[in-house]
């Protein structure tokens, strides 16, 4: 489907119809930008055809004027299998009529007979996939893809051309700024991105820094709401990864993996990393180093909201997950405690959708051809199925282990300089050897404390504060040491030490 969709939407429509398909089901929640293209696509033909449009408000219309006032969707399917012309049908929101509904699901499959030797076409249109089984054979499937790049440039410019100032937005409107507009709309709906752009637009005489600070905010909110992921357009700065010596390089090998050249040279994109170790080492903070090395945005995924059914069914909750981090590549798909939502075995154990998402999910990301980097971390890696660590899943798979003196100096300074603390104020030996067993996370609340203890005092922070905030921490490789141990031993020749240079 991805070549496809390639092709753009109408493009892929106007194969179908020429190959006189009678029943095409279209999964979509832009209806009304589905509706537009298969009305250029019918205009496009000589002589033009006639796009009908049913809705159960309405009965069926042509160009907003009644042609049948009855909303019965049996009665508009009769009334098409009878029209005497070539000419395309669009019935809206279809799932809600075909569930538990043999009347309607036996009418399309006599439609689909009656029509079948004609160029004529119904198009049903649902922002769910639920197609019975007993049409499955009837119906070509189309996956309507999110706004290309072109589609969503053409959006700004419509926008613009709408507004007060429209010279001045036009003129504001450089290459760079373009891009941008094309970035943040990436992953949206076409109307998600009219509003949002239209939100940032609205009276202004140009774009600033600001406007497009606001564009991405915007962005972030509209996809928080999807429920299943979060956006993170600036996750954090490189240079406050502490450590990981190994993951830089690894990085840095690859600094240029997503340009043309790279293609050209004859590399595909890469597939992803799974961080592993206990918590508190800084997994996910290496998964939003990842997005910062690349500049890339940061889609969060909550697994357990895939699996939930709050927001749908759980392969229609993944489809959308894919089709938008899709949309948005290149980009960095975060899974944060992975074995948490699709790696429990005790999932497989329920068979039917778990089994089917989780089926659905390892083949996207071994047949993927997106620049979808997908950066999971885990806690337990003995939840996880063998077939997520087969080779072809992840390009690799990193163990993030406790840091070593060097790595816990380098993560004690960089917290003290992201404080505005002098550095040149400590000595920084006893510091590292208080903190031996030390995770990055304890680290940060030994300074924090430290800055407590001197803010209360009204003074600044001194080696004496540090000293007696981190001695009075219990590190977790004392209270988890045979958790640790056992995790040592599986990642031992299984997986690359983040923080070392050799396995």
């Amino acid at each position: 489907m991805a070549e496809k969709e390639a092709q753009g939407l109408k493009s892929i429509l106007k194969d179908m119809v020429v190959a006189k398909t009678s029943l095409l089901y279209l999964v979509t929640e832009e209806d009304r930008r589905v509706e537009g293209e298969i009305k250029s696509l019918a205009a496009a033909f000589k002589p033009p055809l006639r796009t009908y449009v049913w809705a159960c408000t309405t009965g069926v219309t042509l160009e907003d004027e009644m042609v049948l006032p009855n909303p019965s969707i049996m009665d508009a399917l009769d009334w098409f299998m009878n029209l005497n012309e070539t000419a395309f049908l669009l019935i809206n929101d279809v799932h809600v009529f075909l569930r538990d509904n043999p009347p309607v699901i036996r009418k399309l499959k006599d439609a689909s007979k009656r029509i079948e030797h004609t160029y004529k076409t119904i198009f049903l249109i649902s922002p769910v996939l639920e197609i019975p089984p007993e049409i499955q054979s009837d119906v070509v499937l189309v996956d309507v893809p999110l706004p290309s790049p072109d589609e969503i440039e053409k959006i700004v410019e419509k926008v613009i051309s709408r507004e007060k100032y429209r010279d001045h937005l036009k003129a504001a409107l450089t290459d760079e700024a373009r891009d941008l507009f094309i970035k943040a709309g990436a992953g949206l709906t076409s109307q998600q991105v009219q509003q949002a752009f239209r939100k940032v637009l609205s009276g202004k005489h140009g774009i600033s820094a600001q406007d497009i600070d606001l564009l991405f905010e915007e962005k972030r909110q509209i996809v928080r709401k999807s429920g299943l992921l979060e956006l993170f357009t600036q996750p954090m700065e490189f240079d406050h990864l502490g450590g990981f010596g190994t993951l830089k390089k690894w990085l840095f090998m690859r600094h240029d993996i997503f340009s043309k050249r790279a293609r050209e040279y004859g590399l595909s994109f890469p597939k992803g990393v799974l961080m592993m170790g206990i918590s508190g080492c800084g997994k996910s903070l290496c998964v939003k180093a990842i997005a910062a090395f690349w500049r890339l945005p940061l889609l969060r995924l909550d697994m357990g909201r895939v699996y939930d059914g709050i927001q749908g069914s759980p392969e229609e909750c993944l489809r959308k997950v894919i089709k938008t981090a899709e949309a948005s590549a290149p980009c960095v798909l975060w899974i944060d405690e992975i074995e948490a939502g699709i790696a429990n075995a005790s999932q497989k154990s329920l068979g039917g959708s778990a089994s089917r998402v989780l089926a659905t999910f390892l083949t996207w990301m071994q047949e993927k051809t997106s620049p979808v980097f997908i950066g999971a971390t885990a806690n337990n890696i003995e939840l996880l199925p063998p077939e997520i660590l087969r080779k072809g899943r992840f390009d690799e798979l990193f163990y993030v282990e406790l840091p070593s003196d060097t790595d816990r100096m380098e993560i004690i300074r960089i917290h003290l300089a992201r404080k505005n603390v002098p550095l040149n104020l400590f000595d920084y030996t006893p510091l590292v050897k208080v903190t031996e067993g030390f995770n990055g996370a304890e680290i940060e609340q030994g300074v924090i404390g430290a800055l407590f203890r001197a803010f209360s005092e009204n003074r600044d922070v001194t080696q004496n504060d540090l000293y007696i905030a981190l001695e009075s921490i219990v590190p977790l490789s004392t209270t988890m040491k045979e958790e640790i141990k056992k995790l040592e031993r599986w990642a031992f020749n299984r997986a690359l030490r983040a923080g070392g240079d050799s396995k």
